[in-house]
């Protein structure tokens, strides 16, 4: 699966939101300020015709013309003007990021990406069961607006996931101790429980305050990918590997070598019991 980076306010690097880009890319950020129009001047989009006189006017640099074209194209870009002006109110919750590796702009209102339009926030894993993969995709679609809705879906892409882990998905926390007991990486339970509590606590708000925190919205869908990534996608990887590689001659071997270490162990942990 290819590394994404969701985009989200203040990273300093993150997946490029145009789609002819999507690089992970270092991000610049700019501050919005106020600049009145002169002498009573207002916005303004030339059409098609006016575009054709001004390409067909000589006296008009290419510059110019190029100018036009990218305002009647809609597209947000930098002018830069060699007259100064002193420029004291600042549009507050307005910024800008400037993609390194394309020169892309994009606007943000607050945390929300306004400019380009966002698409897909965080890709989901390539081993993600599909009836995880809908409330997944559906908090992808909701983060933006309601961060504590889209954590409150993972949570239950998690509830889901303990079901494709053989478990019954009735009590997260009961449930992850039982894999915890059956040997699970202790990272990986680190990552179910932050989506368990954080989950949790979006929809009955408790020491976790999740509020408006996109961010950590965002960091959610990472470490359900994490889970998925090493609970069934590795798996899935290894046992196809294995079929396909190791002979049945070799794969009997493996069998008699480890049957005795296996019941060996079932006893040593039923004498613990």
């Amino acid at each position: 699966m290819a590394r994404e980076i969701a985009p989200a306010l203040g990273l300093a690097s993150f997946s490029c939101p145009y789609p002819s880009c999507r690089a992970i890319a270092h991000q610049a950020w700019h501050r919005a300020f106020l600049c009145s129009y002169d002498d009573g001047g207002v916005p303004w989009i030339p059409d098609a015709e006016t575009r054709a006189k001004f390409k067909a006017d000589k006296t008009i640099t290419p510059g110019i013309f190029e100018f036009f074209e990218k305002v009647a194209r809609r597209e947000v870009f930098f002018e830069h003007h060699s007259q100064q002006k002193w420029l004291s109110t600042e549009i507050m919750n307005v910024n800008i990021s400037q993609c390194y590796s394309c020169d892309g702009i994009a606007v943000w209102r607050a945390d929300e990406l306004i400019y380009p339009a966002s698409t897909v926030a965080v890709a989901p894993n390539e081993g993600m069961p599909p009836d995880v993969q809908v409330d997944f995709l559906e908090a992808n679609e909701i983060v933006d607006k309601s961060p504590r809705g889209a954590a409150a879906l993972l949570r239950l892409c998690v509830q889901k996931l303990l079901v494709h882990l053989g478990q019954k998905g009735k009590n997260i926390n009961e449930e992850i101790g039982n894999l915890v007991e059956m040997g699970l990486d202790k990272r990986i339970q680190k990552a179910l429980d932050v989506v368990r509590v954080v989950g949790n606590n979006a929809v009955h708000p408790g020491q976790i305050e999740l509020s408006d925190d996109k961010v950590t919205a965002l960091k959610l869908f990472g470490l359900v990918n994490v889970i998925v990534e090493s609970q069934i996608t590795q798996a899935k990887h290894i046992e196809e590997m294995y079929d396909t590689v190791v002979p049945e001659s070799v794969k009997a071997q493996i069998e008699k070598r480890d049957t005795p270490r296996q019941i060996e162990n079932k006893g040593a942990k039923a004498e613990e019991g």
